[in-house]
C-alpha cells in the first residue's frame, strides 16, 4: 500500500494543504460553549475497554452537557445508523471508534457531515501539532473522519495448550495440518478485527496462500470478539483472529492466559477516529466535544484512561501528548514509513481488505 503523489496532489487541490482554524474562532467557540449548556450529546463508541472511560473526563469538565454513551461494535453501528437514516431518524451526534467501517460503509452512505467546520480551536486545526498530517483523514474523498490515533497492533493470538506444543512462528505455519479446525475467525463477510487479519495475511502471503488458508483449514467462525477470545482462552481453539487486545490484557491481569501470545506476524496499523453524523441533533455539544477531545488536554485525558484498561495502544497522533508508558510507546508507528503499513481503516488498506473478503466469499459462498 502506498499513497501516491497523484493522490496527495488531488487531496491538496480538493481541500487545500491543511485545515486552519477560522479567523473568528474565539467568537464561534464561545458561542458553542454557551449554546451547548443544557444540550444532550449522543455519542457512539467502540465497545473495546477504554473508549467509554475516555469520555468521562469530558463529562466532568462539561457537566452542563448531558452525555449518553453507547458502546457498540462498529459494524453493528453501521447497520443501526443506516437503517435509522433511511427512515429519516437522526438520533446520534458523534461516533468515535476504529475507522474501518466508518470509512468503508458510513462515508459512502453519506452518514457523516464534513468535520472541518467543527475544528475551531487553533491547536486542533493546526497540522503542525499532529504527526503524519497526510494521514489525518481516512480518505482523500471527504474530510469527515479525523484520525486521532495510529498504532501498531496484532489481533491474532495462539494458545500453546491447544496446539500440542506446535508454535506458529511464520505465516506458512498456519497451513499446518495440526491446526486444521483449530483456527477461529470472526464474521468473514464484514470489516472487523477478524477480517483485518485476512488483509494482513493476504499482504504477507499473496492470493495463493490466502486461498489455501480459506480452503484447507476448516476455519471456525465466531461472530464477535468476545466469542473469539473466549474460545482461545478456554483452549477450544489453538488460534484466534480478531481478538481485541483488551480481552487478553484483562485475562493476564487476573493471572490467566499464560500460554496465550500474539502471533509474531500479521501486524496491523490500527486507526481510531472521530466524526459527526449527518443532521446531528446537538451541533454545539458535538462541537465542544470534538474540540476538547482533539485538544492536548483531551488527548492526554483519553490516553490516561485508556491505559488503565489496556496494556498497549494508548497512542495519540498529537506531538505534544506522549504515550503514558513504555508498553504503549512500543505501539507508536514509524510515522516516516506509513506507506509500507497495512492500514485497513483508510482507503488503500480497505482495498486489500475488500479483496481478501471477496476471495473468501468466492470460495465459501456468502453475501458479498
Amino acid at each position: 500500500m502506498r499513497r501516491t503523489a497523484a493522490v496527495a496532489v488531488a487531496t491538496m487541490v480538493a481541500f487545500g494543504a491543511h485545515a486552519q482554524a477560522p479567523a473568528d474562532w474565539k467568537a464561534k467557540w464561545d458561542a458553542a460553549l454557551e449554546k451547548s449548556k443544557g444540550q444532550s450529546l449522543a455519542i457512539s463508541v467502540h465497545s473495546q475497554d477504554g473508549y467509554a472511560a475516555s469520555i468521562r473526563p469530558f463529562q466532568r469538565k462539561f457537566p452542563n452537557i448531558k452525555v449518553t454513551v453507547t458502546e457498540i461494535i462498529p459494524d453493528a453501528m453501521v447497520t443501526r445508523v443506516l437503517n435509522e437514516q433511511k427512515n429519516h431518524v437522526y438520533a446520534w451526534d458523534v461516533m468515535w471508534a476504529s475507522t474501518t467501517n466508518m470509512n468503508s460503509s458510513l462515508i459512502p452512505a453519506g452518514a457523516f457531515q464534513d468535520l472541518e467546520p467543527f475544528l475551531l480551536l487553533p491547536e486542533v486545526a493546526d497540522p503542525s501539532n499532529w504527526n503524519a498530517p497526510d494521514y489525518q483523514w481516512t480518505t482523500s474523498k471527504a474530510k469527515q473522519v479525523f484520525i486521532q490515533s495510529l498504532f501498531t497492533t496484532n489481533l491474532a493470538f495462539q494458545n500453546m495448550d491447544n496446539s500440542n506444543g506446535f508454535r506458529v512462528t511464520k505465516l506458512e505455519d498456519l497451513l499446518d495440518p495440526r491446526l486444521k479446525g483449530k483456527i477461529g475467525i470472526r464474521d468473514p463477510y464484514h470489516a472487523n478485527g477478524g477480517t483485518w487479519t485476512f488483509g494482513a495475511f493476504l499482504k504477507l502471503g499473496g492470493r495463493d496462500f490466502i486461498k489455501k488458508y480459506f480452503t484447507d483449514m476448516d476455519l471456525v467462525v465466531n461472530m464477535n470478539p468476545r466469542q473469539a477470545a473466549d474460545a482461545v482462552m478456554r483452549g477450544d481453539l489453538a488460534i484466534g483472529t480478531g481478538i481485541t487486545t483488551d480481552v487478553i490484557s484483562r485475562c493476564k491481569r487476573a493471572g490467566g492466559c499464560k500460554n496465550v501470545e500474539p502471533l509474531p506476524f500479521g501486524e496491523i496499523m490500527g486507526t481510531r477516529g472521530v466524526a459527526v453524523f449527518k443532521n446531528a441533533p446537538h451541533r454545539e455539544a458535538a462541537t465542544v466535544f470534538i474540540n476538547w477531545f482533539l485538544s492536548k488536554e483531551g488527548q492526554a485525558a483519553h490516553l490516561a484512561e485508556f491505559a488503565k484498561l489496556n496494556e498497549s495502544g494508548a497512542v495519540s497522533r498529537r506531538k505534544d501528548v506522549p504515550p503514558p508508558g513504555p508498553e504503549h510507546l512500543a505501539t507508536v508507528p514509524d510515522y516516516a514509513h506509513l506507506d509500507k503499513a497495512f492500514i485497513p481503516g483508510m482507503d488503500e488498506g480497505n482495498e486489500v481488505l475488500e479483496e481478501a473478503m471477496k476471495i473468501y466469499a468466492d470460495i465459501k459462498g456468502g453475501p458479498r
